[in-house]
């Protein structure tokens, strides 16, 4: 999880009852938001928990929306897309992921591209 400049505010928590459930969560940049730190506790998972998280952080926000991530086939049944062509922010991140957050399988960026084909 990038924890770097943690807010509060940039936090959407997914809660049933007093059970946390899953949170999402958008870093507001200068020209860009950045979908990053997405969660969903293992029990919970594949119920549409991250789905809801990343639809709602969409619907609300203001800008284009980035996001650094290894399982991009997730992303794209919701409306992202990989691209090569990003924010500065958007390589510092990856740079920071590549580095920071090592795993084998590679990391891409995406961007939510809207549409008015999308069916959720």
């Amino acid at each position: 999880m990038d924890d770097r400049c943690l807010e509060r505010e940039q936090f959407l928590v997914a809660k049933y009852e007093d059970e946390i459930l899953g949170f999402g969560r958008i870093r507001k940049h200068n020209g860009c938001d950045e979908f990053c730190s997405l969660g969903v506790v293992e029990s919970k998972r594949f119920k549409g928990i991250a789905k809801a998280l990343i639809l709602a952080r969409i619907a609300i926000s203001t800008q284009p929306i980035y996001l650094v991530c290894i399982i991009p086939e997730f992303f794209e049944s919701l409306g992202f897309e990989i691209v090569t062509e990003y924010p500065y922010v958007m390589q510092d991140k990856l740079d920071y992921c590549m580095s920071e957050l090592t795993v084998p399988e590679p990391y891409v960026v995406m961007k939510y591209i809207e549409t008015s084909t999308q069916s959720f």
